[in-house]
């Protein structure tokens, strides 16, 4: 009897585990993109005005300005082009350093952030220069001028210590206009029917490089590509021959490119996406994998935007 009602429970169980294996399982809820899980933020410079504006990107790409502070820019109006001209570049940056005394003069205040200036746009088109900074003032009567600097972006002490706290080293763009208007917040519809047009290019870039179709792949780069890349500058032809030679290492090539963020600028545009990369080699072996936060600059070319310049970081925005 023991071993007839010890069958009977092993049988119940087993059919109980048959129907739960059979069950379709509960789908996963889909995750939020990161535009909206996450606060990742931009910085708006307006030399127009003097302001510098700490800002959103929301999930429908545009900019949602969360405060708003008086800075002061450089005594000579215009975009830099030179070194000592004393003018405040315009474009989209990002810091490459922070800096704090006793490194940092005391003239800076209590801290600076390094820009990348020139950036490989910059460098493209010939602009010099170094030192760009955003910082701070041991002298606060600086700030009630609007054009102090000698190019640099100027914060009081308290406001700096509350943008510092939205910085990401490499990673944080600060845009510096001229004059910022709603459609370089990319707002409105003319903002919207770009950036729906910067989508379309992205996504067919990427579409073109899985293909390992090298012309279609390199139709989307700039006359004037450059590119620092792994030690080693690469205008567009050498460009296109590093990239056939991986075509013919590789027999498959996975991207996956999640979370693109457009930062605008009536100069080019500054684009950044998690980017992870898969390869798989002739014989059937894994090739190079990666994951990180890829950059690029891009410019219009007979009114068709193209990738002027790229470039990989392993940070995350």
């Amino acid at each position: 009897m023991e071993i007839r009602s010890a069958l009977r429970v092993f049988a119940a169980v087993c059919v109980a585990l048959t129907a739960q294996a059979q069950t379709p399982p509960v789908p996963a809820a889909p995750k939020k993109s990161s535009h909206e899980g996450h606060l990742h933020t931009l910085i708006l410079v307006d030399k127009k005005t003097n302001l510098l504006h700490l800002a959103h990107y929301e999930a429908d790409d545009s900019y949602k300005i969360l405060k708003t502070y008086h800075t002061t820019t450089g005594k000579v109006k215009g975009d830099k082009e030179q070194e000592g001209d004393l003018k405040t570049p315009e474009g989209v940056y990002q810091f490459s350093s922070k800096i704090l005394p006793p490194t940092l003069a005391k003239k800076f205040g209590a801290m600076a952030f390094y820009m990348n200036f020139p950036n490989a746009y910059d460098q493209i088109a010939g602009c010099t220069g170094n030192g760009v900074m955003l910082h701070g003032t041991d002298t606060p009567e600086r700030l009630k001028k609007d054009f102090d600097s000698e190019g640099c972006i100027v914060l009081a002490a308290d406001d700096l210590k509350e943008v510092e706290k939205s910085i990401q080293l490499a990673l944080t763009p600060i845009l510096v206009f001229d004059e910022l208007t709603s459609e370089y917040q990319n707002a409105g519809p003319a903002a919207k029917a770009q950036i729906d047009k910067l989508h379309e290019f992205f996504n067919s870039w990427i579409k073109d490089w899985e293909s390992r179709d090298i012309e279609k792949y390199m139709s989307h780069y700039h006359t004037d590509f450059a590119s620092p890349i792994k030690g080693r500058m690469f205008n567009r032809d050498q460009w296109k021959d590093y990239k056939n030679q991986l075509t013919k290492k590789y027999s498959q090539i996975v991207v996956n490119a999640s979370d693109p963020y457009f930062f605008r600028h009536p100069k080019y545009t500054m684009m950044m996406f998690t980017q992870d990369y898969t390869s798989t080699l002739k014989n059937g072996a894994k090739g190079l994998v990666s994951r990180g936060t890829k950059i690029l600059y891009i410019a219009e070319e007979n009114g068709v935007p193209k990738i002027i310049s790229e470039s990989f970081t392993e940070r995350y925005y």
